[in-house]
């Protein structure tokens, strides 16, 4: 939800997506977020599909340009066990692929990691994501400045437990 805001208030018109697919598997949780779209002032065409077959997600993936980013909010590999896609399913070439979930098994990372070379995929784990926002809370609880230096630290020792 808050990417798809975020992306559709970008200054510069060139820099928002032209078209924003969401698969959901709980259609109130997609009617929620069409409630929500609605009420921007944007070109993007968005979406809504209600899905949960990981068979299916990659026929939808199959489908979308190369340059696509591909994002896992499902907390599948998280909270749950599995991916939202199979291991059949191929990402996008040259695409962006995002796992935002930060611990468990991880499996749509994994096999994003798998093909990152061979579809030219840029990959980025949730782990970092997960580290920006704890880290932030860390330092105005602290009150520290949080420098890069003072970033790396943090990532080190909550390493230690990822």
């Amino acid at each position: 939800m808050a990417i798809s805001v975020y992306v559709s208030g970008l200054p510069d018109p060139a820099d928002r997506p032209k078209r924003f697919v969401v698969v959901q598997r709980s259609l109130p949780r997609l009617e929620k977020l069409q409630a929500i779209h609605a009420s921007l002032d944007t070109e993007i065409e968005f979406e809504y599909i209600l899905n949960e077959d990981p068979a299916r997600n990659d026929e939808i993936m199959a489908s979308f340009p190369p340059g696509s980013m591909v994002i896992n909010a499902t907390g599948m590999g998280k909270d749950r066990p599995g991916s939202p896609v199979t291991d059949r399913g191929l990402f996008p070439v040259n695409g962006l692929v995002w796992e935002l979930n930060y611990r468990g098994e991880l499996g749509f990372l994994r096999q994003a990691e798998r093909q990152a070379e061979s579809r030219n995929l840029t990959v980025e784990d949730g782990w970092v994501y997960f580290l920006h926002g704890w880290s932030q809370v860390i330092a105005e609880a602290f009150h520290l400045d949080l420098t890069p230096e003072l970033f790396a630290k943090l990532d080190e020792a909550a390493s230690t437990i990822h």
